[in-house]
């Protein structure tokens, strides 16, 4: 097995991924008002993604992260983390969220192997964080 090495010659263990560019949000630190989405043919497919996942694991990265935009809102999000999530080699998968979609998919995620999860929570205001605020 070939490792990855960076440029400061240390080990590559850790890599996030990237699952979509959209999000159920719009805040503007985020998102500009005339955001661009990428065409849907140029986002790597859930097949595609898992491969990516299993080549980086081949390679001795340990710990992946799902990433967005925001990823539970990536149809077949809980069958993407389940097989990830049993990828040999893989020791931590983690994911970075909003949390808005959480309800619906927590316990597929975790049955899937999802081990760590990162909540971004701009306030804990319901008068801050609301759609007619400029978050929105």
């Amino acid at each position: 097995m070939t490792a990855l090495i960076d440029d400061f010659s240390r080990r590559v263990r850790y890599v996030r991924i990237s699952v979509t560019d959209r999000c159920d949000f719009r805040c503007v630190y985020c998102m500009s008002e005339e955001m661009t989405f990428l065409p849907r043919a140029q986002v790597l497919t859930l097949e595609e993604l898992e491969q990516v996942a299993r080549a980086f694991t081949e390679l001795g990265v340990e710990k992946v992260r799902l990433t967005g935009g925001e990823p539970l809102v990536r149809q077949g999000i809980s069958g993407l983390v389940e097989r990830i999530g049993g990828l040999p080699g893989l020791r931590e998968l983690a994911m970075t969220t909003n949390g808005a979609s959480l309800g619906k998919h927590a316990v597929a995620l975790k049955r899937g192997g999802l081990s760590r999860l990162n909540i971004s929570l701009d306030s804990l205001d319901p008068e801050r964080f609301s759609p007619s605020h400029s978050y929105w």
